[in-house]
């Protein structure tokens, strides 16, 4: 594999590979040697009332969430409404996969409710860029997965120093989730068109927020802010993003 700079392990930042995609490579593997997988494919009927138990236990906390001291509420928002909240993260994500129902609008509506905690609309631009991700899995300016030249300059830059490169890996991990927010608006803005599903992805959410806000108050929406915080940051649950997206020292 080559390097953006030199062969030197410290120095190393972007590794590039003519590897085939290791999604297709990877289910060929698995289904030749566990056939019986194939009875576990499709829609899971039961995701549906798994995300409406999920979001339910996050409006009640963040309903009770006035009541806390800030340590609690901090605590809590780590501890469970990080948990909850990541949770949300990966149903959404099986529902691009049409995983949750059988049409493709049921997905949506079911992603649409796994959204409410998190605050931001996503769930439906999601869909777009996970699916190019697949398709064009690693490829430089339509995976927006992997982290921008940018990305790579600022935690590397000062790799020659051991201390200096862990704390700017730490900084970046904290604060991940802007990343992975932030990042298709600049690689590839033009790949999901405004249409009725975004627009009302978009007006459920603020629906959702505003009245959050005025019937509970504005503990409640900072409560679900921290807890997406936290479900994409140093956080146990959020450990997959590393595994999946980065190349660690040793493996190239």
């Amino acid at each position: 594999m080559g390097s953006l700079r030199s062969e030197a392990p410290e120095e190393r930042d972007f590794f590039f590979a003519d590897n085939l995609e290791p999604h297709a490579t990877r289910r060929k593997e698995i289904l030749k040697a566990h056939p019986e997988i194939t009875k576990l494919m499709g829609p899971e009927w039961r995701t549906k009332y798994i995300v409406a138990a999920t979001v339910a236990l996050q409006i009640l906390l963040a309903c009770l969430a006035k009541k806390w001291s800030v340590w609690t509420f901090v605590a809590v928002a780590y501890v469970v409404g990080a948990t909850v909240n990541h949770s949300l993260f990966l149903a959404i994500h099986e529902l691009a996969h049409n995983l949750g129902a059988k049409s493709s609008s049921a997905n949506k509506i079911i992603g649409m409710v796994a959204n409410l905690p998190i605050v931001f609309p996503y769930c439906i631009t999601f869909k777009p860029y996970h699916m190019a991700h697949h398709r064009n899995q690693g490829v430089d300016g339509i995976d927006t997965d992997v982290p921008t030249f940018l990305e790579g300059y600022l935690i590397t830059k000062s790799s020659y120093n051991r201390v200096d490169h862990t704390i700017r890996k730490a900084i970046f991990m904290f604060f991940q989730i802007f990343a992975y927010a932030l990042r298709p608006m600049f690689i590839k803005p033009d790949l999901v068109p405004f249409d009725g599903w975004v627009l009302c992805n978009l007006l459920v959410m603020a629906a959702f927020d505003y009245f959050m806000f005025v019937a509970v108050g504005w503990q409640a929406v900072v409560y679900f802010l921290l807890s997406t915080f936290f479900a994409g940051s140093i956080h146990p649950t959020a450990g997959h993003f590393i595994a999946e997206h980065y190349v660690m020292e040793g493996q190239a």
